[in-house]
């Protein structure tokens, strides 16, 4: 018999659930087949599913970037007792010191499988050398997997898995209320192009518009980023022309209200390498417009197989007269708009379905089980 309990290891699943990474892992622990028994950490009295044999290991909040001491914790549960010959599925971005004792655990117990999903694969190719032995290594992109290719990784070894969204209610678009939603994390350059969005709105085609800015405070320049907004926006901000907000305690009133999604950053250090927030909006019909640089562009690639359009990418040279001026373009086309949203959300249900993905490490939990008890 294959074997089907499975450890997972992660940060806790607990609400609230403010990061991309937790949100993927909570949504496959939700979504696995009842085949499957999992243990994981969360809260013992919330646990995600109604399974009777699944272990949840009470574990506290560790925050965005878990520190020495709570991943100590975290290792510890790798060589206890009764999880030590379960396989082993590991969803922390590779590092030395993490990454080092998950390949000297495999090397000490090689019918063991194990299995790592990078989720944030920013300068995970440094790392090769410590995944290299793994049975597996999941990326979240084709951008990652050709990286780690060229490090030296077997094709074999590492599978991309898409990340993924339940399907979202579609959002009525309102003629009176045409809103521009940037929601992710600040930092010096994006900034800049959020000053360009939002001086734009005083231009003609753009009156009677607001930008809307969701930015949970985690950057390492989040306070210098947020000052340098509120000193730019001042003006617009007073008058509601510009909204700024932090932790946002209700993402799906967000997207309601919104028409537009815009996408400013121009890298993903320490984030997810297809943000499950843009699929969200996808999801929901809204359309995205988005700086050109790999992975965020592999949205607009898989479009293109399906001949959809979801949206704009725009060069990464983009200055900030030529922001405004794709701004008032779409502004006078509001059939633009409704055409990109429905294309934005049948693009969500072809490449970026729940239900594939959980399929997909469904299988890969078989593929390595049988290869563990041939």
């Amino acid at each position: 018999m294959l074997p089907t309990h499975w450890l997972l290891v992660s940060k806790p699943l607990r609400p609230p659930f403010r990061d991309g990474s937790s949100v993927l892992v909570k949504q496959l622990v939700e979504h696995l087949p009842e085949r499957f028994t999992l243990t994981y950490y969360g809260d013992p009295e919330q646990p995600l599913r109604k399974q009777e044999n699944d272990e949840v290991l009470s574990l506290p909040d560790m925050g965005f970037a878990p520190g020495l001491i709570a991943k100590a914790r975290v290792l510890a549960t790798l060589f206890a007792a009764r999880h030590r010959r379960l396989p082993l599925h590991f969803f922390f971005t590779p590092n030395r010191v993490t990454s080092g004792v998950l390949a000297a655990l495999h090397r000490s117990q090689p019918q063991r499988p194990v299995l790592q999903s990078l989720m944030s694969s920013d300068g995970a190719a440094r790392f090769a050398p410590l995944l290299r032995d793994l049975d597996a290594v999941v990326v979240l992109s084709e951008h990652t997997r050709n990286a780690l290719l060229e490090a030296g990784l077997s094709a074999e070894r590492v599978r991309r898995i898409y990340p993924a969204v339940a399907e979202g209610a579609i959002v009525k678009q309102s003629v009176s209320n045409r809103r521009l939603l940037y929601a992710g994390d600040l930092d010096l350059a994006v900034v800049e192009h959020l000053i360009a969005a939002g001086r734009a709105l005083d231009q003609p085609l753009l009156q009677g518009w607001t930008l809307e800015i969701a930015a949970r405070p985690k950057a390492k320049d989040d306070a210098a980023a947020r000052a340098r907004l509120r000193g730019a926006l001042a003006r617009e901000l007073a008058v509601g022309q510009v909204l700024l907000a932090g932790e946002v305690p209700n993402m799906e009133a967000v997207f309601q209200r919104a028409t537009l999604q815009l996408f400013l950053a121009t890298h993903m250090h320490k984030k997810v390498d297809i943000p499950l927030v843009l699929l969200e909006g996808m999801s929901r019909s809204l359309p995205l417009i988005a700086f050109d640089f790999a992975p965020v562009n592999e949205i607009f690639a898989r479009a293109r197989e399906y001949r959809l359009e979801p949206g704009r990418l725009l060069p990464l040279q983009t200055s900030a007269g030529d922001l405004g001026a794709v701004l008032r373009e779409i502004a006078g086309h509001p059939e633009t708009l409704v055409r990109w949203g429905e294309d934005a959300r049948e693009l969500s249900r072809r490449a970026f379905a729940l239900e594939t993905m959980v399929e997909q490490y469904a299988a890969l939990y078989d593929e390595l089980g049988a290869k563990s008890h041939p």
